[in-house]
């Protein structure tokens, strides 16, 4: 099962994932700061999987599905990322996605249950990709 610590340190990599796009003078990122946003998104990963892996052992079907999509959403983000990388442009963000993920992540604080969590994780990782499109 996920422990509540987990999921801590999973939305607080998030919450600085989301507050180095709010610095960005003129709403632009540039490579540096996508290669750290990239860092981050990357050791995210491990961490979901050995969870993922943790609930299918302990036979909790439901939570590893949760898992298991959280884990293709991380994934996913990273590869937007990663192309945004590779073509080396500039990206503009919308405020408005910005001011989403900024709700879903004050809304995990406010969170008392590991699977409420876990959706919210999900929700704010399909809120990043969004930001790379």
């Amino acid at each position: 099962m996920i422990s509540m610590s987990d999921n801590d340190e999973i939305l607080d990599k998030l919450q600085t994932i989301v507050l180095q796009l709010q610095v960005v003078p003129s709403n632009q990122i540039d490579v540096p700061q996508l290669k750290q946003i990239e860092t981050d998104l990357d050791s995210i990963l491990p961490q979901l999987q050995f969870e993922l892996t943790a609930a299918r052992m302990d036979g909790n079907w439901e939570e590893a599905n949760e898992l298991r999509e959280a884990y293709e959403e991380c994934n996913n983000a990273l590869d937007r990322v990663r192309a945004a990388i590779i073509k080396s442009t500039i990206i503009g963000i919308n405020q408005e996605n910005l001011t989403e993920m900024r709700k879903i992540l004050d809304e995990v604080k406010a969170a008392s249950k590991t699977q409420k969590k876990i959706k919210l994780i999900v929700s704010s990782l399909r809120l990043v990709q969004k930001l790379f499109r």
